[in-house]
């Protein structure tokens, strides 16, 4: 089958994930996305969007001229529909193809009309999955609506080199970028004081970006700038540039992850290391909650001062059962393509 593909296409780790685990899982049929950031293999085929399909898509004719001689649609992606964000237009996102829609959070949204406008979308969907049970329960009167944990908790592991070294790695976003930049001084603030907690125990720290595009990158050279000499000296920084496999077995190298982002947090759990999440969003809030995690937990928007303990770096999550739920992302899509492989 031909199937065209809606996802965040920027070069950010967690979204190329989805993209990566979507495309490894149905090697028989043909994937079609649209990008200038990637470039086209095995199968998945990437046309450039150029300025001849910029002025198709304006004028309203992608869809009719290039998505609908696609057989399905397929939207995969965690935070895909924030209020304030352009909400997706079924003509324009699916065409007239049937559609599905995996991976999701919904939200955060303020009135009634975005929530609206978002129930008529996924109502006309073969099927919606959500990855937290707090979407899910804002639709789930919609007999297509379903939920399932983060389709990165299906990614497999067993070729990623696992050393455990005595190192942590530490995801870092761009305040102003995602939350705003009230939060910034604060945050980095975190951040350094981690720097030296770990420094302290004499532990390796590597920086990571997952996505160069929200500027992660700048925020981990202003943090290291700010720095002590002889702390700048124990620090390495890793920028994700679109090596999967060399990112998560940079990943693979450590003991400790303390995670901004939220997939760096999924990771660190899939790979049985100790995760220190830092909470910026509620989809991270949702996800712990959903998996009764009970380590440290560190709110950028709340008052209380970031204070680590011997203890915290010592708890491991168990999450054999949300690898085996993830799959179930996957349940419907697997009867259509499975069926016409």
């Amino acid at each position: 089958m031909k199937i065209y593909v809606n996802a965040y296409l920027f070069k950010n780790l967690g979204d190329d994930l989805f993209l990566n685990i979507l495309t490894h899982r149905y090697p028989q049929h043909m994937f079609y996305i649209i990008s200038n950031r990637y470039k086209s293999e095995q199968n998945r085929k990437v046309l450039k969007n150029t300025i001849f399909m910029k002025v198709l898509n304006k004028l309203g004719l992608k869809s009719k001229i290039y998505i609908n001689t696609k057989d399905i649609s397929i939207s995969i992606g965690g935070s895909m529909y924030i209020e304030g964000w352009p909400l997706m237009k079924r003509n324009k996102t699916f065409g007239n193809n049937p559609y599905y829609i995996l991976g999701s959070n919904f939200g955060p949204y303020k009135t009634q009309e975005f929530y609206q406008e978002a129930y008529k979308l996924f109502e006309g969907a073969e099927d919606v999955c959500f990855r937290d049970q707090y979407s899910y329960s804002l639709f789930e009167k919609l007999p297509n609506v379903r939920c399932a944990p983060d389709i990165v908790f299906t990614l497999d592991t067993s070729k990623i080199q696992i050393t455990n070294e005595k190192k942590v790695i530490i995801s870092v976003i761009d305040c102003e970028t995602k939350i705003g930049k009230q939060y910034q001084e604060k945050y980095e603030n975190m951040i350094k004081y981690m720097i030296r907690f770990f420094t302290q125990r004499h532990y390796k720290i590597c920086l990571m970006s997952f996505c160069k595009l929200e500027n992660d990158e700048k925020a981990i050279k202003r943090i290291i700038a700010s720095l002590e000499d002889n702390i700048k000296e124990n620090i390495e920084e890793y920028d994700y540039k679109g090596n999967i496999e060399e990112a998560l077995n940079v990943i693979g190298q450590a003991q400790i992850i303390v995670g901004t982002r939220f997939h760096a947090n999924i990771l660190g759990l899939l790979l049985k290391k100790t995760v220190i999440p830092i909470i910026y969003s509620d989809k991270t809030k949702d996800l712990l909650k959903d998996i009764d995690f009970k380590g440290k937990i560190i709110d950028i928007k709340k008052e209380e001062d970031c204070i680590l303990e011997e203890k915290d770096l010592e708890y491991k999550k168990d999450i054999t059962e949300q690898i085996k739920e993830a799959e179930k992302q996957f349940q419907k899509l697997d009867e259509v393509l499975k069926e016409n492989e």
